[in-house]
Protein backbone atom coordinates (compact mmCIF):
# COMPACT_ATOMS: atom_id res chain seq x y z
CA UNK A 1 0.00 0.00 0.00
CA UNK A 2 0.95 3.78 -0.43
CA UNK A 3 0.96 6.12 1.98
CA UNK A 4 2.97 9.68 2.03
CA UNK A 5 6.32 9.39 4.15
CA UNK A 6 7.02 11.04 7.03
CA UNK A 7 9.75 13.22 4.67
CA UNK A 8 7.99 16.67 3.50
CA UNK A 9 7.81 16.56 -0.15
CA UNK A 10 8.90 20.14 -0.72
CA UNK A 11 10.49 22.54 -3.92
CA UNK A 12 11.19 25.74 -4.24
CA UNK A 13 8.09 27.30 -3.05
CA UNK A 14 5.72 25.14 -1.89
CA UNK A 15 5.59 22.13 0.18
CA UNK A 16 2.91 18.95 0.46
CA UNK A 17 1.19 17.51 3.55
CA UNK A 18 -1.18 15.66 4.14
CA UNK A 19 -5.29 16.75 4.82
CA UNK A 20 -5.15 18.54 8.42
CA UNK A 21 -8.60 18.59 9.82
CA UNK A 22 -7.69 22.11 11.48
CA UNK A 23 -7.70 23.88 7.92
CA UNK A 24 -11.11 22.18 7.45
CA UNK A 25 -12.45 25.85 7.09
CA UNK A 26 -10.05 26.93 4.31
CA UNK A 27 -10.75 23.74 2.53
CA UNK A 28 -14.83 23.98 3.09
CA UNK A 29 -14.36 27.59 1.83
CA UNK A 30 -12.64 26.45 -1.58
CA UNK A 31 -15.05 23.56 -1.74
CA UNK A 32 -17.96 26.23 -1.74
CA UNK A 33 -16.22 28.24 -4.66
CA UNK A 34 -18.13 28.61 -7.58
CA UNK A 35 -15.40 29.26 -10.01
CA UNK A 36 -13.17 26.88 -8.25
CA UNK A 37 -16.02 23.83 -8.92
CA UNK A 38 -15.92 25.04 -12.73
CA UNK A 39 -12.44 24.60 -12.74
CA UNK A 40 -11.71 21.02 -11.44
CA UNK A 41 -14.95 19.20 -10.65
CA UNK A 42 -17.35 17.78 -13.29
CA UNK A 43 -19.75 17.71 -10.41
CA UNK A 44 -22.59 20.58 -11.08
CA UNK A 45 -21.97 23.06 -8.12
CA UNK A 46 -23.84 23.22 -5.28
CA UNK A 47 -23.38 24.97 -2.04
CA UNK A 48 -22.94 22.31 0.45
CA UNK A 49 -23.26 22.85 4.54
CA UNK A 50 -20.42 22.74 6.23
CA UNK A 51 -22.28 19.76 8.53
CA UNK A 52 -22.15 18.01 5.32
CA UNK A 53 -18.92 19.24 3.96
CA UNK A 54 -17.14 17.91 7.94
CA UNK A 55 -18.69 14.41 7.14
CA UNK A 56 -17.14 13.89 3.68
CA UNK A 57 -13.52 15.90 4.76
CA UNK A 58 -13.52 13.56 7.80
CA UNK A 59 -14.34 10.34 5.16
CA UNK A 60 -11.22 11.44 2.75
CA UNK A 61 -8.77 11.78 6.29
CA UNK A 62 -9.74 7.96 7.21
CA UNK A 63 -9.32 6.81 3.51
CA UNK A 64 -6.48 4.57 3.42
CA UNK A 65 -7.27 1.96 0.64
CA UNK A 66 -3.90 2.80 -1.38
CA UNK A 67 -5.24 3.98 -4.50
CA UNK A 68 -5.89 7.36 -3.73
CA UNK A 69 -3.69 10.37 -1.88
CA UNK A 70 -5.10 13.55 -0.86
CA UNK A 71 -2.69 16.49 0.01
CA UNK A 72 -2.06 20.08 1.23
CA UNK A 73 -0.04 22.79 -0.94
CA UNK A 74 1.48 25.17 1.04
CA UNK A 75 3.60 28.47 0.24
CA UNK A 76 7.18 29.17 1.76
CA UNK A 77 5.18 30.63 4.67
CA UNK A 78 3.44 27.87 5.90
CA UNK A 79 0.07 29.46 3.87
CA UNK A 80 -2.18 26.80 2.82
CA UNK A 81 -2.71 27.68 -1.01
CA UNK A 82 -4.09 24.71 -2.46
CA UNK A 83 -4.72 21.03 -2.25
CA UNK A 84 -3.24 18.16 -5.10
CA UNK A 85 -4.25 14.74 -5.58
CA UNK A 86 -3.44 11.17 -6.45
CA UNK A 87 -6.05 9.05 -7.57
CA UNK A 88 -6.48 5.14 -9.54
CA UNK A 89 -2.92 4.60 -8.35
CA UNK A 90 -1.50 1.12 -9.59
CA UNK A 91 1.59 -0.15 -8.05
CA UNK A 92 1.17 -3.23 -10.25
CA UNK A 93 1.21 -1.17 -13.37
CA UNK A 94 2.92 1.93 -12.42
CA UNK A 95 0.64 4.26 -12.67
CA UNK A 96 -1.80 7.19 -11.29
CA UNK A 97 -3.81 10.14 -11.99
CA UNK A 98 -2.45 13.65 -10.87
CA UNK A 99 -4.18 17.07 -10.01
CA UNK A 100 -3.43 20.21 -7.96
CA UNK A 101 -5.44 23.44 -7.48
CA UNK A 102 -4.01 26.62 -6.23
CA UNK A 103 -7.18 27.41 -4.35
CA UNK A 104 -5.80 30.71 -3.22
CA UNK A 105 -6.25 33.29 -5.68
CA UNK A 106 -3.19 35.27 -4.25
CA UNK A 107 -0.96 32.83 -6.01
CA UNK A 108 -2.39 32.26 -9.26
CA UNK A 109 0.13 32.66 -12.03
CA UNK A 110 3.17 33.14 -9.92
CA UNK A 111 4.95 30.02 -10.19
CA UNK A 112 3.35 28.05 -7.43
CA UNK A 113 1.15 25.43 -9.38
CA UNK A 114 4.54 24.73 -11.92
CA UNK A 115 6.29 24.10 -8.24
CA UNK A 116 4.01 22.33 -6.74
CA UNK A 117 3.45 20.27 -10.18
CA UNK A 118 7.11 19.66 -10.53
CA UNK A 119 7.03 18.24 -6.97
CA UNK A 120 4.03 16.22 -7.54
CA UNK A 121 5.93 15.20 -10.55
CA UNK A 122 9.24 13.75 -8.99
CA UNK A 123 7.00 11.80 -5.99
CA UNK A 124 4.97 9.72 -8.38
CA UNK A 125 8.43 8.83 -10.66
CA UNK A 126 10.87 8.31 -8.26
CA UNK A 127 9.67 7.98 -5.02
CA UNK A 128 6.36 5.65 -6.07
CA UNK A 129 7.87 4.22 -9.18
CA UNK A 130 5.57 5.06 -11.22
CA UNK A 131 5.50 4.23 -15.04
CA UNK A 132 2.57 6.33 -16.12
CA UNK A 133 0.95 9.67 -14.56
CA UNK A 134 -2.23 10.80 -16.42
CA UNK A 135 -4.53 14.07 -16.14
CA UNK A 136 -7.66 15.49 -17.52
CA UNK A 137 -8.67 19.22 -17.92
CA UNK A 138 -12.13 20.44 -19.51
CA UNK A 139 -10.91 22.55 -22.60
CA UNK A 140 -12.20 25.53 -21.18
CA UNK A 141 -10.04 25.46 -18.22
CA UNK A 142 -6.59 27.03 -19.73
CA UNK A 143 -4.47 27.62 -17.31
CA UNK A 144 -4.00 23.52 -16.36
CA UNK A 145 -3.60 22.76 -19.73
CA UNK A 146 -0.85 24.91 -20.34
CA UNK A 147 0.64 24.00 -16.93
CA UNK A 148 0.66 20.16 -17.99
CA UNK A 149 2.28 21.05 -21.15
CA UNK A 150 4.57 22.88 -19.38
CA UNK A 151 5.07 19.75 -17.23
CA UNK A 152 6.00 17.49 -20.92
CA UNK A 153 2.13 15.69 -20.68
CA UNK A 154 0.91 14.33 -24.25
CA UNK A 155 -2.12 15.01 -25.27
CA UNK A 156 -3.72 12.00 -25.78
CA UNK A 157 -7.30 12.56 -26.89
CA UNK A 158 -10.78 14.27 -25.93
CA UNK A 159 -13.85 12.65 -24.31
CA UNK A 160 -16.59 14.91 -26.29
CA UNK A 161 -19.32 16.78 -24.68
CA UNK A 162 -18.24 15.21 -21.55
CA UNK A 163 -19.49 18.05 -19.37
CA UNK A 164 -22.38 20.51 -18.78
CA UNK A 165 -22.09 23.81 -18.09
CA UNK A 166 -24.24 26.60 -18.20
CA UNK A 167 -26.37 24.84 -21.04
CA UNK A 168 -23.41 23.84 -22.90
CA UNK A 169 -21.16 20.68 -23.83
CA UNK A 170 -17.77 20.92 -23.50
CA UNK A 171 -15.07 18.37 -24.18
CA UNK A 172 -12.61 16.81 -21.41
CA UNK A 173 -8.84 16.58 -22.20
CA UNK A 174 -6.69 13.26 -22.12
CA UNK A 175 -3.38 13.79 -20.93
CA UNK A 176 -0.45 11.46 -20.00
CA UNK A 177 3.73 11.77 -18.91
CA UNK A 178 5.52 8.26 -19.20
CA UNK A 179 8.32 7.70 -17.45
CA UNK A 180 10.58 7.83 -20.50
CA UNK A 181 9.78 11.44 -21.60
CA UNK A 182 9.63 12.41 -18.20
CA UNK A 183 13.30 11.70 -17.45
CA UNK A 184 14.59 12.45 -20.64
CA UNK A 185 12.67 16.22 -20.36
CA UNK A 186 14.57 16.02 -16.51
CA UNK A 187 17.74 15.71 -17.72
CA UNK A 188 17.54 18.35 -20.79
CA UNK A 189 16.11 20.55 -17.69
CA UNK A 190 19.04 20.08 -15.88
CA UNK A 191 21.45 19.97 -18.19
CA UNK A 192 20.51 23.65 -19.01
CA UNK A 193 19.04 23.16 -22.24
Amino acid sequence: MIVLEKAVLAGERVRFTPLQIENIYRHFEWNNDKELNRLDSELPYEEESFGEFKLRFERMLRADDGTTMDLEIHAEDGTLIGVAYLTNISEYHRRCTAGITIGDRNYWGKGYGRDALTVLLEYCFDTLNMHRVSTTTFEYNDAWRRLVKWAGFEFEGRVTDYLLRDGQYYDMELFGLVETAYRYRKMHQQAGL
